[in-house]
């Protein structure tokens, strides 16, 4: 970190306030017969110009923790891809774009859904979680 960045609407590029931004780091196993565990997670929300930013945390006891994964979530949304604006290049270090694509029917908003990051996470992002989990139950996907 830090992790910054504007979610925009990816057809119309109007900013979109009230984002739900994520950034998780997963333990990786030395070994193929261990698996995945979860290592932290951060949250915020993005502003009325739709800019987020999650500030650097120092970490310790780092071993095997795999580089960090930044997902966005509105409800509705479906996140399109992200693009460095600035700076060096580095996504989400540097300033970046983070395009969501708005889904028009429930059937599409279903087959798209955000799916729940590790209930890990529960305690380090209950925002997050709970938006999406009121999102996913409002759907009534089958």
């Amino acid at each position: 970190g830090p992790f910054r960045g504007q979610v925009v609407d990816f057809d119309t590029g109007e900013a979109i306030a009230g984002a739900y931004v994520m950034v998780m780091w997963l333990r990786e196993p030395p070994a193929l017969h261990l698996r995945q565990t979860f290592y932290d997670a951060r949250e915020t929300r993005s502003g009325p110009d739709g800019w987020f930013e999650i500030p650097y945390e120092r970490r310790w006891l780092t071993a095997f923790v795999s580089a960090p994964a930044v997902s966005v979530f509105v409800p509705g949304y479906v996140m399109e891809g992200a693009a460095v604006v600035t700076g060096d290049g580095r996504p989400y270090v540097d300033p970046t774009f983070i395009g969501l694509r708005f889904m028009q029917t429930r059937e599409e908003q279903c087959q798209f859904r955000t799916y729940a990051p590790s209930l890990a996470a529960q305690d380090k992002v209950p925002r997050y979680m709970n938006a999406l989990h009121r999102y996913i139950a409002g759907l009534n996907c089958e």
